[in-house]
């Protein structure tokens, strides 16, 4: 208690952070002395049930550490998954799953002492004999049953998680005799309850013969009523089991079909951390990925077109994709309209108590959702100028705007996703953006960053603009233009090579110059790897491990390899030849998919030519690097 007393006095009047007794309270009583309290019944459990402190000892160590190495949130006892708070978000879309986790470990913790009551030693019998005279105490026993039976009770009815998540699977196939032309959807919030109701229909161009129609749902949202072409078909839907997905039967010779779903529910999570949406009384967010409208796994017709609304309280601004259509208040609560055309339905939806800001970056509008805890220093570090250059920067060397007819927002999310996305004519990125120290010198000339470059307050600000620029970036490669993923090729490679390239222009190569050494020791650890060298050992790891592995050596071959083969391409052809051949590419397959094989033969190289380190003797920056790469890791 006094240690908190102090942290929160140096909190207040030595780092300036306002107090706030609700976050500061909950972590000091639910997050610390609820573990110390969890941690003297279990110590006096282990105790009364063993009386060796030997071996109460060694168990009590077993739980801690399977406690902090655990990957699974329920069985912290010692800290919990919940481990920063968003000032934008709020801190309910983490904190239910401290509770949640509390509340299992009151049990546990309670019933190890309980069991320990119930073997303690009385008139120095042994452990048999006391056992019986205790048991006598009805109470005990019947405590200890009450006590582990709400344990398991609690963990198996675990209400936040879905571990059959499709946002883990990237080669789920789609049905390509399907094609979905219409989406058209009306959600409700309900940031009170964390919860949404929607009724959404569908479209589809199908082959005859065409017997079925598999959709992505959300696991903690339950269909409520579900139409074929008008008729009720309650009994043409199946759940694929172990997934979160739904097979839907449909007429086999019917070339049109339209299918009307309604649901409601609140959403379940992949995983405690990082997850792709949440709704709350301070903000919503929510990816596509967060299957809030639920996805046909199927292909698309050209453009696929996009109407819908969505409705939530007035005091939150919502961003919506596309084009905003109209905006509704009625009873407290408002309803936003939009439509859009995409190639792909990828639909995502924020809120929060938003400022915005619009700007000109040519021809194409961009508008800036940012809270305005963040203003000063949004408006000090002249982010929308960064902004403004970026999009130029793209224009300029690539090509206009993708989505001329909309404007590109910008929008701030809670530190709970970190990082950025982007998605449709929208880019998320995380609050810490916006949201450092005001206390550096930087300004937007390129001079500020020279070779006297050591400040990591400098290194991460570059860093923050190069997330921006990677996260933009895929608004021309990844939704302008659809690139078919075949590690290591993909749009994430083509993002991080024109975030480095612009990153570059404006802060001069200095600056820059951690990223491709990022790249080249993100490589090399890759490849001297024992797994990577000798793959068909993998066969002989656990599940897990060589799931972790794997995704590993995929970050690497998307984020670093496949940007540095890039950088290959420019050293060959030149950079102005370079960047004219990837502007003609854009503009070749605009809202079209495009392949490794067909990129390679339109800028006239072979793989063999590529296959060679593009970055060598490239030292430069090294020491920044190793500060850097904690910074940047997304």
């Amino acid at each position: 208690m006094l240690g908190g007393i102090a942290l929160y006095a140096v909190q207040v009047f030595v780092l300036k952070i306002t107090f706030d007794p609700v976050v500061s309270l909950s972590s000091l009583l639910v997050i610390t002395l609820a573990g110390i309290f969890f941690t003297v019944l279990i110590c006096s459990g282990l105790y009364l049930i063993t009386e060796n402190l030997d071996i109460s000892f060694l168990a009590y160590c077993i739980l801690f550490f399977m406690s902090i190495g655990s990957s699974n949130y329920l069985l912290k006892w010692v800290q919990t998954s919940a481990v920063m708070y968003s000032d934008f978000g709020g801190i309910l879309p983490v904190f239910k799953f401290v509770l949640y986790n509390r509340l299992l470990w009151t049990f546990v913790s309670t019933g190890i002492f309980t069991v320990g009551l119930l073997c303690r030693r009385r008139y120095e019998l042994n452990l048999s004999l006391s056992l019986k005279l205790n048991a006598k105490q009805l109470w005990i026993p019947v405590l200890v049953l009450l006590l582990l039976g709400a344990s398991l009770f609690v963990y198996i009815n675990e209400p936040y998680i879905n571990r059959n998540d499709s946002v883990f699977k990237t080669e789920l196939k789609a049905n390509e005799n399907v094609k979905l032309t219409h989406v058209s959807s009306n959600v409700q919030f309900f940031p009170v309850n964390q919860s949404l109701s929607a009724r959404v229909l569908y479209e589809f161009e199908k082959e005859s013969g065409t017997e079925y129609i598999d959709f992505i749902t959300n696991a903690g949202i339950q269909i409520k009523k579900l139409t074929v072409d008008g008729v009720e078909a309650p009994n043409s839907l199946k759940r694929i089991k172990g997934t979160d997905r739904v097979r839907l039967e449909v007429p086999a010779e019917s070339r049109n079909v339209t299918i009307d779903i309604s649901y409601a529910g609140k959403l379940k999570y992949p995983s405690s951390i990082g997850f792709p949406g949440y709704i709350s009384e301070e903000s919503i967010y929510l990816l596509e990925n967060s299957h809030w409208i639920f996805e046909p796994l199927t292909g698309s017709q050209d453009m696929i077109e996009i109407k819908g609304s969505v409705t939530a309280p007035k005091n939150l601004v919502m961003v919506v994709p596309g084009e905003l259509t109209g905006v509704l208040e009625e009873h407290g609560r408002k309803t936003w309209e939009y439509s859009a055309l995409s190639n792909d339905f990828s639909p995502g939806v924020f809120a929060g108590n938003y400022e915005v800001k619009k700007m000109l970056a040519g021809s194409t509008e961009i508008e800036l959702y940012y809270s305005p805890k963040h203003r000063a220093y949004i408006e000090t570090l002249g982010i929308e100028n960064y902004l403004i250059n970026i999009v130029s920067y793209y224009e300029k060397n690539i090509g206009s705007y993708p989505y001329q007819e909309y404007p590109l927002k910008i929008v701030e999310s809670s530190i709970y996703k970190t990082g950025g996305h982007s998605t449709l004519n929208i880019v998320t990125v995380s609050e810490y953006v916006f949201n450092r120290e005001l206390d550096r010198e930087i300004g937007g000339d390129s001079d500020n960053f020279s070779s006297d470059l050591t400040s990591l307050k400098d290194i991460t600000f570059v860093g923050d603009m190069d997330l921006l620029a990677h996260e933009i970036a895929h608004q021309w490669w990844g939704t302008g233009v659809f690139v078919k993923e075949n590690p290591p090729w993909s749009s994430e490679g083509l993002a991080d090579y024109l975030a480095y390239k612009y990153v570059t222009e404006e802060f001069g190569s200095y600056a820059s110059a951690y990223i491709p050494a990022m790249w080249k020791g993100g490589v090399d650890s890759m490849e001297n790897s024992y797994y990577y060298a000798n793959p068909k050992m993998l066969e002989n790891l656990p599940e897990k491990q060589r799931q972790k592995y794997e995704m590993e050596t995929r970050k690497i071959e998307l984020y670093s390899q496949m940007p540095m083969l890039l950088l290959r391409a420019e050293e060959l052809l030149g950079e102005e030849s370079f960047f004219t051949k990837l502007s003609d590419i854009y503009t070749d397959y605009r809202f079209k998919s495009l392949s490794y094989e067909e990129f390679m033969s339109s800028i006239g190289l072979s793989e063999a030519e590529l296959d060679k380190d593009p970055v060598k003797g490239k030292e430069t920056g090294t020491e920044e690097t190793a500060e850097g790469e904690a910074v940047f890791d997304e």
